[in-house]
């Protein structure tokens, strides 16, 4: 807390120099910002360089670039957004957040653009298109780490103990939730944004207090229908997994796309071939704007340029764990801790997949692939890890709210009906039931 301080009284006597530099570099929220900002700075030049396919003409190429910077601008604003709005207001409308990320799940369904077979985006115009998973991720954290504090220090009226430690509110109920939005993605389909928005979800349930006993037997039974309906059954993702075991079985198939993304890496050497001098690019790496841009990164800035940008995406992850554990309350802390494993995991997830580490997954890279509203949603979700940081170096600029006290009203009325609702099944079941007898 000294550091902070330090800045201020240095900030209003004007001082500058070495020491107020050193001391402003100090501040987790400033170390972040660069690092999310250097991030941006290479998706634009990456997600541009990867577009120079030979033919497509320099309309194309500049078509991309103006389409990058205006997602890119728009990203800006909801980092803005993010790190001016006090992290509890999410806190305050989580119920809104996640009901919103539900109905618009459901929504893609049914009014969605399908492309290749899969229904994920709403198409605006022929250049525009959102992806709702995208929100899902950070809507289904918002509301996990909103509903876990309140499980933390609820007590049980039975049993004393928090009720994050029973099987019900611990396990079945923030479970339950988590395996409908992931269900909701699985049939659009996309099992890699499926899959992610469960693990995060069962992480913070689990730093929360969720018994590690309870998760490990509700996976342990649910993995083999899993793995027989989402694998076995499925020609495709099961041709992806013998494809990763062995991608020369069928390399003008199902294995090629692994191959060229494995050439790309292994061609580019120490320093790579330079910036926009890649080969892979021009047709021979599908998606290599998309998901598998780092192997256009590794041909053209070689070992050290992707050492670097996986450098830069540890140092994220660290910084953002200790923000989580210096959170100043138990929302920020569970928050802070899911929106740096969202981003952590999913860039470990995609560089994974472009190595041949783990079976090809529809996830992008944050903050360096093509997609529009990942990027969106990811600067988004910086903002708010920036915010939560703001708020442990000056303490006293925010003041915490108890979660208690900072329900909104229209909560209150959902909770009451619902309470009547229930009350009133519950009769009609138990006058059903004696009738019976």
């Amino acid at each position: 807390m000294a550091q902070p301080i330090a800045l201020e009284a240095g900030a209003e006597s004007g001082t500058t120099g070495p020491e107020g530099a050193s001391a402003l570099w100090g501040q987790p929220s400033l170390r972040l910002s660069v690092l999310f900002g250097v991030l941006v700075c290479v998706g634009v030049v990456m997600v541009t360089s990867a577009s120079g396919t030979a033919g497509r003409g320099a309309d194309v190429f500049r078509g991309v670039l103006m389409r990058r910077l205006t997602w890119t601008a728009l990203g800006l604003v909801a980092f803005a957004t993010g790190l001016t709005v006090n992290y509890q207001s999410w806190r305050r409308h989580h119920m809104a957040i996640g009901a919103l990320a539900f109905l618009v799940l459901a929504l893609v369904l049914v009014a969605g653009t399908e492309i290749n077979g899969a229904r994920r985006w709403f198409r605006f115009g022929s250049s525009i298109g959102v992806q709702p998973s995208e929100f899902a991720k950070v809507a289904m954290i918002i509301w996990m780490a909103a509903y876990c504090e309140r499980c933390v220090w609820k007590r049980h009226p039975r049993k004393g103990g928090p009720m994050m430690h029973t099987v019900t509110w611990g396990l079945l109920v923030p479970g339950t939730v988590a395996s409908a939005a992931s269900l909701l993605v699985l049939l659009e389909p996309d099992f890699g944004a499926a899959t992610l928005i469960g693990v995060l979800c069962v992480g913070v349930m689990l730093v929360c207090g969720a018994r590690v006993l309870y998760v490990l037997l509700g996976v342990t039974a649910a993995l083999p229908l899993v793995v027989q309906k989402l694998i076995i059954d499925e020609p495709y993702r099961l041709q992806r997994v013998l494809s990763f075991l062995n991608p020369w079985r069928d390399p003008d198939g199902a294995g090629y796309q692994l191959i060229q993304s494995m050439i790309a890496i292994g061609s580019g050497g120490l320093t790579g071939k330079g910036l926009g001098m890649g080969v892979q690019k021009l047709g021979f790496v599908p998606a290599s704007g998309n998901d598998f841009i780092f192997s256009i990164l590794a041909e053209e800035l070689g070992l050290v340029g992707g050492v670097v940008v996986l450098a830069i995406y540890g140092w994220i992850l660290w910084e953002g764990l200790k923000v989580a554990l210096r959170a100043r309350d138990t929302f920020g802390f569970a928050l802070a801790f899911g929106l740096t494993s969202l981003i952590g995991l999913q860039a470990t997830l995609n560089v994974a997949v472009v190595t041949g580490s783990v079976p090809t997954k529809g996830l992008s890279l944050p903050l360096v692939s093509a997609g529009g509203s990942s990027l969106f949603m990811t600067l988004w979700a910086a903002g708010i890890l920036v915010n939560i940081a703001r708020s442990e170096e000056t303490p006293g600029r925010v003041e915490l709210t108890p979660w208690y006290t900072d329900v909104p009203a229209y909560e209150h009325t959902l909770r009451a009906a619902s309470r009547k609702v229930l009350a009133r099944v519950h009769a009609v079941l138990t006058s059903n039931l004696g009738r019976k007898r």
